[in-house]
């Protein structure tokens, strides 16, 4: 366990009147005991020991009767409710999101280490993909062999694989298919796992043969907005305007009404964790925070691109950890 995560962890505590926390198996429990284990852990701001136990029940009787309880985000439902009625109403439960999600947005050096290596790893899938049959190859089976070049290249777990040719393209939440890969189409691909326990995140457009008529012109837009994001990025800025600098680069190109999902979001122990590259998000960015940039535009029953990159925030701007040029692929038949 790190003694000063804990440390952290217990001055938030004390900060937000919280008398006991209890983390479960979750990607929480991970950052703090900096293992996985299955265990449901109690902690409290003082210095007495900390609780590792085996099941909620456990949990139970460690809780004082009227105690202020924060309990993980990612505790299931019926375990959260099973937990409610075993403590009575005279000991309110609340989440514990407020006071993870800052503990963990800040990366430490060696978090950013890891991370990088797994922004490598993916981009040495991406490099290996040009060299694929794209052609008359469908989507599903370029997603199989995208997952087995992930693997080789060292992530423990597949979290994300999309495909999406020609007019798939246009749905950022397209499944790949059975569609077939043609000359002339535009090919979004976005992958993404878990490589030494840390997401690795990423998008990059691929034509075969040559692009379809006026695709590369909305490509340059969406290049332009990605580009502007990451320039933006800096400590003391919030998020939210990190969005909105994309949008508003995308809008003046004409392109506004195609912007169908955020920039981006936090990365690291979780593919997705805060902050949120939307425009309700004031969160104000601080060095050793990580996120994707990936903003995107999508024109229906015709195309789409997306270009995505994790980088982190440092004194002297965004530092890009993924490296794959952000020019168009064009990939042979």
């Amino acid at each position: 366990m790190s003694a000063e995560r804990l440390d952290r962890l217990r001055s938030l505590l004390t900060a937000h009147a919280v008398d006991v926390l209890v983390l479960r198996p979750s990607s929480n429990l991970r950052y703090l005991l900096e293992a996985t284990l299955p265990t449901f852990l109690v902690v409290t701001p003082d210095g007495s020991p900390v609780h590792a136990v085996d099941t909620p029940r456990d949990v139970v009787a460690l809780i004082p009767v009227g105690a202020r309880v924060a309990v993980d985000p990612q505790m299931p439902a019926q375990e959260l409710l099973a937990l409610q009625a075993s403590l009575g109403p005279e000991t309110p439960i609340a989440s514990a999101a407020p006071l993870l999600a800052p503990l963990r947005m800040r990366k430490s050096a060696q978090e950013i280490e890891v991370m990088e290596r797994a922004a490598n790893a993916v981009d040495r899938a991406l490099v290996a993909a040009r060299d694929l049959t794209w052609s008359g190859s469908t989507e599903r089976e370029m997603a199989r062999r995208l997952r087995a070049l992930l693997i080789e290249t060292g992530h423990e777990e597949i979290l994300s694989v999309a495909v999406a040719a020609g007019e798939n393209s246009a749905d950022p939440h397209h499944r790949p298919s059975g569609r077939v890969i043609n000359p002339g189409d535009a090919v979004r691909v976005n992958i993404g796992g878990r490589y030494g326990g840390y997401c690795s995140d990423t998008a990059r457009m691929f034509v075969v043969a040559e692009p379809p008529e006026d695709f590369e012109a909305m490509y340059s837009v969406v290049l332009a907005a990605q580009t502007a994001a990451c320039e933006a990025v800096r400590p003391g800025v919030a998020v939210g305007e990190i969005d909105a600098i994309a949008r508003e680069v995308i809008t003046d190109n004409g392109y506004g009404a195609f912007i169908l999902h955020r920039t981006g979001h936090g990365i690291g122990l979780d593919e997705y964790e805060p902050p949120y590259l939307t425009p309700e998000d004031g969160t104000v960015l601080d060095a050793g925070v990580t996120m994707s940039i990936g903003p995107g535009v999508y024109l229906p029953e015709l195309y789409g691109a997306r270009i995505e990159d994790v980088v982190v925030c440092t004194d002297m701007g965004a530092r890009r950890l993924n490296q794959t040029p952000r020019l168009l692929s064009v990939v042979d038949l």
